[in-house]
């Protein structure tokens, strides 16, 4: 078995071994002791325990080294990666993994990225930032009982989130080139239909909306900083908005014009948003004069 594991992680074989040796009285009761008898009888089962920790460490450190890139950037922006591990999800030949971040401390703030691996590539698919909340798990659940995988977030302390699939994310979303929360904030939207999170779902013919009367804005949470502040945006062929205000941090920082094109443009929001944690995008009219805004999908660099 040694042999077997030899040129793995040395971490990951002493992990295994530490586990093998105290898990020998696994199924029992915390204060029941096992008799030396009992431990031979029990050996093929104990050499398929151990055969069974190797992939599972095997599996481990393949996910670890396909989120390297990432787990560099998570570091990089002053958080600590808590966990990272398998997750479902609703495409076949897809892989779906969780990431799970938080504050050095663990006492403050923290995020959650649902990721998906396609051949080689990992990128996220869905990510949720707390200011105010450390998560410290994620589990999948059927909550509302419509067949669908839904998420449970649980955190180090208080009440568990939960995130409804159809309701307020899908996992059917397409791997994304950024790394914006979607859990922003934003004004009221018409209705259900038109949530915020309508236009992070990868689906072009769903969209947030809103009115323009009622101070039409979304607010992107960027935990890990805005790099080269590129604003992709998709609208559709009507309830176009024609220019944007941007706030970055709480500032005032310009203004752009949206061209009158259907489909997606990219657009360049200047120095003055690069490093932002935090990202406002005001719509205050549209084009042809009209009082709802609509927002396809929405990305920040």
């Amino acid at each position: 078995m040694v042999r077997m594991l030899i040129g793995r992680n040395f971490v990951a074989i002493v992990a295994i071994c530490m586990i093998a040796w105290v898990g020998g009285s696994c199924g029992k009761d915390k204060g029941q002791a096992e008799s030396p008898k009992a431990e031979k009888d029990q050996g093929t089962e104990k050499q398929t325990s151990i055969a069974d920790l190797a992939r599972q460490a095997k599996a481990a450190l393949t996910i670890d080294d396909d989120f390297l890139e990432g787990r560099r950037l998570v570091e990089a922006a002053g958080f600590i990666v808590k966990s990272y591990a398998e997750f479902p999800v609703e495409e076949v030949s897809i892989k779906g993994r969780v990431l799970v971040y938080t504050d050095k401390r663990k006492k403050q703030s923290g995020g959650v990225v649902y990721l998906k691996k396609i051949g080689a590539e990992v990128a996220p698919a869905w990510h949720w930032y707390f200011e105010d909340m450390v998560p410290d798990s994620v589990v999948n659940r059927e909550i509302n009982r419509d067949g669908l995988w839904d998420v449970r977030i649980v955190p180090s302390r208080g009440k568990a989130l939960e995130f409804v699939q159809d309701d307020s994310f899908t996992l059917f979303a397409k791997p994304r080139t950024d790394w914006v929360a979607m859990n922003g904030a934003c004004s009221p939207p018409l209705s259900g239909e038109f949530a915020l999170w309508k236009c992070f779902d990868g689906d072009t013919t769903t969209s947030w909306k809103s009115s323009v009367s009622s101070g039409a804005f979304v607010e992107l949470p960027v935990p890990f900083g805005v790099t080269g502040g590129i604003l992709s945006l998709t609208t559709l062929p009507s309830e176009q908005p024609d220019r944007c205000v941007v706030y970055a941090d709480g500032n005032r920082v310009g203004e752009v014009e949206i061209q009158p094109v259907v489909g997606q443009q990219k657009i360049s929001l200047g120095a003055g948003v690069t490093g932002a944690k935090k990202v406002r995008l005001e719509f205050p009219t549209v084009r042809g004069g009209g009082d709802v805004v609509a927002i396809a999908e929405l990305g920040l660099k």
